[in-house]
């Protein structure tokens, strides 16, 4: 399954299948101007119950951001995001760990030229990779798109939407900071530089 970022910002896009289909659509709201900004995820359905997929409360001042989800095993809950997405060990990475619904660990690992790759913690199996592609067929076809593409797998689509979507909002928050620090905005984006976006 291929899912399309349009436009490609994980804060404010729509993920979009190979034939055009909306599968998910991701927007960012602040009640004013000094509050935390939210993140909201959702899938076409008849009734807003049935569209949601996760909230991601971003918080401010270093306050650690929350996440109010149902698809980790069909209850609410609220947990920091450092509890879904955790760490292994205590040397500073970017690569997370989760639990899938099928008790298996995985893990988002940053990639160079691309953004995260999804595997199997135990078998190393590649569930799902970010990266750029001139597009084959279909709805987009003779454009370069980036795409989430994700492999056939017993995990849940929404948990993979969900965690790729805090990976790579992070991703690049940690880029743009490094930029704002360098002073240096005219990297390759595909090489993870100073990305506005990375591109529609």
């Amino acid at each position: 399954m291929r899912l399309y970022l349009v436009p490609n910002d994980p804060e404010r896009t729509t993920l979009v299948s190979t034939n055009g289909v909306a599968h998910y659509k991701v927007t960012t709201t602040k009640t004013h101007r000094l509050a935390p900004a939210v993140l909201h995820i959702r899938r076409p359905a008849e009734s807003e119950d049935d569209s949601f997929v996760a909230d991601v409360e971003w918080k401010r001042f270093g306050a650690h951001p929350v996440v109010r989800t149902s698809v980790l095993d069909g209850m609410m809950q609220v947990l920091q995001v450092r509890e879904l997405l955790y760490k292994l060990g205590k040397h500073f990475t970017p690569t997370r760990y989760f639990l899938g619904n099928d008790d298996e660990e995985y893990k988002w690992k940053p990639e160079k030229g691309s953004g995260h790759v999804l595997s199997q913690l135990k078998s190393g199996q590649k569930v799902a990779r970010f990266g750029q592609e001139l597009v084959k067929e279909g709805f987009f076809q003779g454009e370069r798109k980036w795409c989430l593409h994700i492999e056939p797998t017993m995990l849940d689509i929404d948990i993979i939407v969900l965690t790729f979507i805090i990976m790579e909002k992070r991703r690049r928050d940690r880029v743009a900071a490094e930029c704002m620090r360098n002073g240096d905005r005219d990297e390759d984006p595909a090489e993870g530089g100073c990305e506005g976006g990375m591109g529609g």
